[in-house]
């Protein structure tokens, strides 16, 4: 006996308790990771106060150093005004470039300046930043508390040591403040003889930078370090820390890793320390930078203590969430998912108890993914090659979503997909010129009968396969480059992870009835792959892309180390990139081998008919 249907109305309410677990189990989803954590290592440390110094560069979206693109002179006031009452002091960078303003308005709102000269390879651009700084730090004395001549001059290799020392001696002899000059600490131990030519030592301290990045939790013993160790070898002059930070988004660097807890964390763990060893301090920086993106990725536009619209990102010395914002991405998810099921509504109340539960899940975990590419492409938008990026993989992953989804409750209501021949890659990617107009109305009203007929059969397919190559073709692309030149690129895991993964579980809810790899083949995703052999089959994108993808990841951990998690993680899901590939390759492989037999086996019946009897 069957059991007995359930009624719409227990349908609809068995509906409605799907949709709520699954809202419950999404809240869960986002808070777990987002969850507000005390930051700081050290809870009875000495009392987090005002900042003694923030690098100042008040440049906005759409401004910067690299397009010629400065501040008014409304912003770069409005900008002091922000920092009032949050620090101390600025350091700036050059003396021209619409900042000739900041000593005149700093002391207006109370804040001391460090005059940055900014120096590089141009000789005339450099006379004119001596003469400008000259002239500030003579015009408002009070307010210039000591000038410093070149920024990681030597780091660059932008001049020389002669030729640097020659811009100090000429800065010196012209204004009564203390002067400096400011670099990376090994190059000032590189160059112990700068030591005679300035009145302070001015270092900079990254721990996320260094050549061996340095995590958050053992940044303040190594920074203590260097420090002790600056201070014996260039004895007799204070040593002040020029540049120390971290950064809020960007790419892990092994176990240095960017995020707003990270960075909390790290400042006030900095402060505390600061106040305990009476050091002198300039945090790295006031604001986030868009047009550093350009130079280092993301991470390098997202050092500021405040956002790039002047916004506090975090709470130095309280409780700190990575994403503040998750019930609206949680939402975003719930939403998304809702237009999953909505729009299949009628095949999904068809379906019995447990298959209804499996799908709502299913949904609900698209939904998930679908808003973590949303999230991590509004949170990482600093240029408009992001932005790009950011718009063209949503929307592939929104159709193909859609596909799975569409997919999964034909399978769990029972209907066959069809069979079709083993359609390599290559096939697909081909049938673009052909098949590709017949999504839209227009081609479909312009194509011959035997044209609509194939694409009515595979439509679903063909276009999930233009998908799924177009990804791994894009994933192989982030790989090279991360081999190539990846210090600064991201690890792009929410863009890639909803295909791959939702494709995982499509074909492990949905069964069938090929066994091992092969059951994940991408030809198996969307029809029934025939047994009956292909001739003349071959499936060279699949190997080209199972060996790139399998391989790329082996490379990129040799760079970044089983250190680096974020490294890791998307190495696996490169990998499992070419499982759906590797999967058309071994059912390819079985398909070839029945052959093979059939014809041995005719062949052995041939000779037995032919041969005489004895």
């Amino acid at each position: 006996m069957h059991a007995p249907t359930p009624k719409p109305a227990t349908r609809f309410l068995l509906l409605l308790l799907c949709i709520a677990l699954a809202a419950g189990l999404t809240i869960l989803a986002w808070w777990l990771p987002n969850r507000p954590v005390q930051v700081g290592h050290d809870p009875a440390g000495p009392k987090v106060g005002m900042i003694e110094s923030l690098s100042f560069a008040p440049f906005r979206r759409g401004q910067g150093p690299l397009n010629k693109v400065y501040p008014s002179a409304a912003q770069v006031e409005e900008d002091l005004a922000s920092l009032r009452g949050i620090t101390r002091g600025v350091r700036t960078y050059t003396a021209r470039e619409g900042l000739e303003i900041v000593p005149a308005k700093a002391g207006q709102y109370g804040l001391q300046v460090m005059q940055g000269i900014w120096l590089g390879r141009e000789p005339d651009i450099n006379a004119a930043e001596v003469e400008a700084g000259i002239k500030l730090a003579n015009q408002y004395p009070d307010t210039i508390k000591s000038v410093i001549v070149g920024n990681e001059v030597l780091l660059r290799k932008d001049l020389t040591v002669d030729q640097l020392i020659a811009q100090i001696r000429k800065v010196k002899a012209a204004v009564k403040q203390p002067v400096t000059y400011a670099d990376v600490w090994e190059f000032w131990l590189r160059f112990p003889q700068l030591l005679d030519e300035v009145d302070f030592v001015t270092v900079h301290f990254l721990p996320y930078w260094e050549d061996m990045p340095i995590s958050v939790a053992h940044s303040m013993p190594h920074i203590m370090d260097v420090y002790r160790t600056v201070q014996t070898r260039l004895p007799g002059k204070p040593v002040v820390i020029g540049e120390v930070g971290w950064p809020s988004q960007g790419r892990s660097r092994r176990e240095a890793i960017p995020s707003p807890i990270e960075a909390a964390g790290f400042i006030t763990d900095f402060l505390q320390l600061a106040e305990r060893e009476k050091l002198s301090y300039n945090l790295v920086e006031a604001f986030d930078q868009p047009w550093k993106e350009r130079l280092e990725g993301t991470v390098g536009a997202a050092w500021g203590v405040l956002d790039e619209v002047r916004q506090p990102k975090y709470e130095i010395g309280g409780k700190v969430s990575n994403l503040p914002q998750w019930p609206l991405f949680a939402g975003l998810s719930l939403l998304l998912a809702l237009i999953l099921m909505v729009v299949r509504a009628q095949q999904l109340a068809a379906l019995s108890p447990r298959a209804m539960v499996t799908a709502v899940l299913f949904a609900q975990g698209l939904g998930i993914l679908l808003g973590a590419t949303i999230e991590h492409g509004l949170e990482y938008n600093y240029s408009p090659r992001h932005l790009i990026e950011f718009a063209v993989l949503a929307a592939i992953q929104g159709v193909f979503a859609a596909l799975l989804f569409a997919e999964l409750l034909d399978r769990l209501a029972g209907r066959d997909p069809g069979v079709s021949p083993l359609r390599p890659l290559g096939t697909s990617l081909a049938d673009l010129r052909r098949f590709a107009p017949l999504y839209v109305g227009i081609g479909r009203a312009r194509a011959d009968a035997a044209t609509l007929a194939s694409h009515t059969a595979l439509q679903r397919a063909r276009l999930a396969e233009w998908i799924y190559g177009l990804l791994a073709l894009w994933a192989v692309y982030h790989g090279v480059m991360q081999v190539v030149a990846g210090r600064y690129r991201d690890f792009p895991i929410d863009y890639f992870l909803l295909p791959i993964a939702g494709f995982i579980m499509l074909r492990l809810l949905s069964g069938g009835r090929e066994r091992g790899l092969a059951s994940f083949a991408l030809a198996a995703g969307f029809t029934r792959p025939a047994t009956a052999a292909v001739a003349g089959l071959r499936l060279g994108w699949e190997a080209m892309l199972v060996f790139l993808l399998l391989s790329l990841p082996v490379l990129v951990l040799l760079i970044e180390t089983l250190h680096n998690r974020e490294a890791i993680y998307w190495c696996v899901i490169m990998a499992l990139y070419a499982l759906p590939l590797l999967g058309n390759l071994l059912m390819a492989r079985a398909v070839t081998g029945t052959e093979a037999a059939a014809r041995g086996g005719a062949a052995d019946k041939a000779i037995a008919q032919s041969s005489p009897s004895r």
